[in-house]
Order: structure tokens, then C-alpha cells, then sequence
């Protein structure tokens, strides 16, 4: 048998044992492929850089599910560890009902991480001074409205059925007025609430960690300037990641630059077998 031949030929079941194996080693071998930093990925970090330490604070929404927690939950954790790191005080809450569960899940690993290294109370993650997590609400139109007045009115008890107003950090952040971005991460239109209410009416800059599938429509509200940066799915998440790391936020990879790393490795694999491929098609037509 011809060596084009045998190209042309190759058993499916090599190519798909080859394909776990590229899916897989990016878990167990932790090595880098160079990412190319998107601009609305780069301008969401930058606008986190500027903030001054120990200001204002930033408020993330956890309004994605379980379905989407491969794209969306890498973006929670590396806004955490950049936020935490240049301590910049974070308010957490829902208006997806089954977002508080996953945003406890991300606020615990930072938080422990960070603690684990910390030599002195302020090098701590403390709960109540440096985060502080409100839970879900419902009403979404309405509670976004009733906080450029009063965050204390809409949350009186945090997600653990605390007093809000018994936290330090809560008592010096009343309203929109101390909140330097929101930051929505979803996979439906909760961005576009936030934009027309909290920003429309109280000036709120606002950016956006979405899926794959919802970013395209919301690159308009990025060239208007309505949002002040976006992550676009695992790409976007990866790219954050990478920053956080690059600065010295983070100590190692994210789980998205991990499933970044997978992907780029089967594309590759791909792109060669089509290759072989139609390179085997041509000489065998040739011989015919």
C-alpha cells in the first residue's frame, strides 16, 4: 500500500483516540499557548487597574447557570483574584435564580487561596470588610433602581441572613455613588437591564462577562462606550487570566486557559488531518 494511500485511508479510530489524548494532556501536562488579548478583554482589566485601592467598589452580578459555568465561572474567579489583590472592595449578587450557589463557589476558592498565603490581617480576605455577598433578588427593573438610592433597601440581609448594615463595608458603600463598575456576568440579557436603568439614570459604568453565543450582540453597546469592557466566553476568560497572571495576581493557570489549551490543540489536529487528507485524496485521484 502507497503511503498516500495510507493517508487516505486512516482508520477513524485512530483519529479519535488521538483527539481524547489532545483533550485531555492540557489537565495533566500545564503548559502555555500564547493568547492573543482581545481590546474589550484589555480595557475591562485596565479599568480595574485604575481603580485606587481600598475606594470605591466594584459590584459582580452572578447571573449565569450550571450550563454555563465552563465559560462563566473562570471570569468570576479571575475578577475576584484581581479585584482581592489590589484591594478593591467586591459586592456579589444574583437576580438569576440559580446563580448564588456558583457565586459562593468562586468567592470560597478565592478567598481561601488568598488566605492560605496572607501573613498579616491585611493580607486577608475578610468577609463583611473586603466582600461581601447579598444573594438573589427578583424584581430585577426595580431593585436596579431602588439601589441608586439605597443597596441597604433592596439587600437588608445578606445571602447568610445577615443585617447588611453590620458590615463595615457596607456602611460606607450606600448607593451607586460608591461603585466604581458593576460588572454583570451572564448568558442572557441581564447587561442590557443594567444599561438602561442603572446607567441611563445614575451614570453606573458597566461591563459584561457573556457566552461565546451572546457576545456578538452586545459588541455595539462596547463601540458606544455603554460598556467599559467585556469578556467574550472561555476566549475571554482565558485572555482575563492570562492578564491576572501576567501581573502577578495569580500564581498559575485558570481552568479556562486549561479548555482554551484543549481546544487549540484538537483545531491544530484537525486542520492536519484535512490536510493529510486532502493531500492523500489528490495522489490517489492522480494514480486513478
Amino acid at each position: 500500500m502507497k503511503w498516500y494511500e495510507v493517508i487516505a485511508g486512516i482508520d477513524r479510530r485512530i483519529i479519535y483516540l488521538l483527539l481524547t489524548i489532545l483533550v485531555i494532556l492540557p489537565f495533566f501536562l500545564h503548559f502555555r499557548i500564547p493568547q492573543n488579548i482581545m481590546p474589550q478583554t484589555r480595557r475591562l482589566f485596565d479599568f480595574i487597574e485604575s481603580i485606587p485601592e481600598n475606594d470605591k467598589a466594584v459590584i459582580i452580578s452572578f447571573d449565569y447557570t450550571p450550563q454555563t459555568m465552563p465559560e462563566c465561572h473562570p471570569m468570576a474567579i479571575a475578577l475576584l483574584k484581581h479585584c482581592f489583590s489590589r484591594h478593591i472592595p467586591v459586592i456579589g449578587m444574583s437576580f438569576d435564580p440559580q446563580g448564588p450557589g456558583l457565586a459562593v463557589d468562586a468567592f470560597t476558592k478565592v478567598s481561601r487561596e488568598i488566605n492560605q498565603n496572607a501573613k498579616t490581617h491585611e493580607d486577608s480576605i475578610i468577609y463583611g470588610e473586603d466582600y461581601v455577598y447579598l444573594g438573589w433578588k427578583s424584581g430585577l427593573t426595580a431593585a436596579l433602581l431602588d439601589m441608586g438610592e439605597s443597596i441597604k433597601g433592596v439587600f437588608p440581609r445578606d445571602y447568610f441572613r445577615n443585617p447588611v448594615d453590620s458590615f463595615p463595608l457596607m456602611q460606607r458603600v450606600k448607593n451607586y455613588k460608591q461603585v466604581a463598575i458593576a460588572i454583570i456576568l451572564s448568558a442572557g440579557a441581564y447587561p442590557e437591564s443594567w444599561v438602561l436603568y442603572p446607567q441611563t439614570r445614575y451614570g453606573v459604568k458597566v461591563g459584561a462577562g457573556l457566552t461565546a453565543v451572546m457576545a456578538p450582540k452586545y459588541y455595539p453597546f462596547l463601540q458606544t462606550g455603554q460598556f467599559s469592557g467585556m469578556m467574550s466566553g472561555m476566549k475571554g476568560a482565558a485572555e482575563y487570566e492570562n492578564l491576572v497572571l501576567k501581573y502577578g495576581y495569580a500564581k498559575s493557570l485558570g481552568t479556562a486557559e486549561t479548555g482554551m489549551n484543549s481546544q487549540q490543540m484538537v483545531h491544530l489536529l484537525i486542520i492536519a488531518f484535512i490536510i493529510l487528507g486532502n493531500i492523500g485524496y489528490f495522489f490517489v485521484r492522480r494514480k486513478q
